[in-house]
């Protein structure tokens, strides 16, 4: 009675074997499912930033980084319920600052002017399109004189 387990073990493995069958054919097991790898990192962009972990090349930074961990955060000004954000990044010396606007790849890098009135306004010279100012203890972004995000606070 005690040689019948090791019978049956012995019998299915060799009826189990290492290929299976498929309209009569043998094919090795191992082309029988179709496997998919992920490799985690492989979404780097042209600069080597991995979109995916939420880095993104910085102009102002000359690197990869996380706007939500570096830059300031900005809410809208003009819609109270938008769930999307800006972020403002600053070179190491103020000189340049770059907005990461929701919905848009491209960021907009502008350039530190000073104001007659005293201060500083960072904008592209002779263009109207974002104007970074520091106004009441709050970093806003402007265009055309109407603001469009003003950092959050906490």
């Amino acid at each position: 009675m005690k040689k019948h387990p090791y019978l049956i073990l012995l019998l299915a493995l060799l009826l189990g074997g290492c290929i299976s069958r498929n309209n009569g054919r043998a094919i090795p097991a191992s082309a029988d499912s179709t496997i998919t790898q992920v490799v985690v990192g492989a979404d780097r962009d042209e600069h080597g930033c991995i979109r995916s972990a939420g880095y993104c090349w910085s102009e102002v930074r000359q690197a990869c980084i996380r706007p939500f961990e570096e830059g300031i955060r900005m809410v809208s000004a003009t819609d109270p319920e938008a769930t999307a954000c800006a972020y403002l990044v600053f070179s190491a010396d103020s000189a340049r600052a770059e907005l990461f606007l929701p919905d848009t790849e491209a960021t907009a890098v502008l350039d530190r002017r000073p104001l007659s009135q005293g201060g500083s306004a960072w904008n592209v010279e002779d263009d109207d399109t974002y104007n970074v100012r520091f106004v009441e203890d709050r970093w806003r972004i402007e265009r055309r004189a109407r603001t469009l995000y003003l950092q959050e606070i906490k």
